[in-house]
């Protein structure tokens, strides 16, 4: 979508952003996220996942070191999510999680010059596992996407000024609709409405980014070791791309008289749509082809090869 010179920006409201504090804070998160938390930089950014005993995904999050308290910024997963999932394993922790959402907003900026045009903005831009402040907003890359992609989690009331600063270095604005046909594109998965409390990490294809296999216990490790050691799961989410309107999310789709998936999120291209569908690779068509109905037309296209 972008060109090698051009760099968006999109403006929106997080989902979440919590803070949580307490002398335990460290160690409660560290047994309940996905992610390894412990280690040397004082400005540590991690991208995990909140599962439940099953492995299933509750929700998703980046978790920020600052000092002693953490922060937790979720684009997708609401603060509603991720604190009744916490709250449910706080027994005797010394451990304050508190909701900050309303007093944030969320810059999103995509395109290969995008870590230059920060730095002409006067962003110092962080390590690829940290994050930076500037202006009083947390800085840091997208680290699901090898595609140039960074996150200014910002105060409102500092949002006339970024986008001030964003706009000047030549960055133009994008709407929603847009940012979210390019989320699509990459096949970056937003929890938990493409990959939710039905579904494993690994179907999602977050296993090598959101999960790691080194840590120690966490809820729903168990699960993740089995599978890691188990190698394919049955389904996996998919891009797919059709004709039409953009389908709602749920709608089955169909090989002959079979049912081999599901839309999970969709966006128009213009020309048609393209989606985020989990399919179960058991059921694949060799034609890589599909339909909206049983034995309907073949007008959906699964357009990447299964893992």
């Amino acid at each position: 979508m972008n060109s090698d010179s051009a760099v968006f920006f999109t403006r929106f409201s997080p989902a979440s952003v919590i803070q949580v504090t307490g002398d335990d804070a460290l160690t409660f998160l560290q047994g309940q996220f996905t992610q390894e938390l412990r280690g040397p930089s004082p400005a540590l950014c991690a991208y995990g996942l909140w599962l439940n005993q099953k492995g299933k995904v509750i929700a998703d999050s980046y978790a920020l070191r600052e000092g002693d308290a953490w922060w937790l910024v979720s684009a997708a997963s609401t603060a509603k999510e991720i604190l009744d999932r916490l709250s449910a394993y706080i027994i005797a922790d010394d451990v304050d999680p508190l909701d900050t959402t309303a007093r944030w907003g969320i810059y999103l900026i995509s395109g290969a010059s995008a870590a230059k045009s920060l730095e002409r903005a006067g962003v110092r831009l962080p390590a690829s596992d940290e994050w930076a402040r500037w202006e009083g907003a947390f800085v840091f890359r997208e680290q699901r996407s090898s595609d140039a992609r960074w996150f200014i989690v910002s105060p409102v009331e500092a949002d006339a000024q970024i986008s001030s600063a964003l706009l000047s270095v030549g960055m133009q604005e994008i709407g929603l609709e847009r940012l979210e046909l390019e989320r699509i594109e990459l096949r970056l998965p937003r929890v938990p409405t493409d990959i939710g409390p039905n579904d494993l990490p690994n179907e999602g294809g977050l296993e090598t980014l959101a999960v790691s296999y080194s840590k120690g216990c966490y809820l729903g490790q168990e699960v993740m070791a089995r599978l890691h050691s188990m190698g394919q799961v049955r389904r996996r989410l998919l891009r797919v791309r059709g004709e039409g309107p953009a389908p709602a999310a749920g709608v089955p789709l169909y090989s002959g008289e079979k049912k081999i998936g599901e839309t999970r999120s969709a966006a128009s291209t213009g020309v048609g749509f393209v989606a985020l569908a989990m399919i179960n690779l058991f059921s694949l068509p060799p034609d890589r082809r599909a339909s909206l109905t049983p034995n309907g037309p073949a007008t959906i296209l699964i357009d990447e090869p299964a893992p």
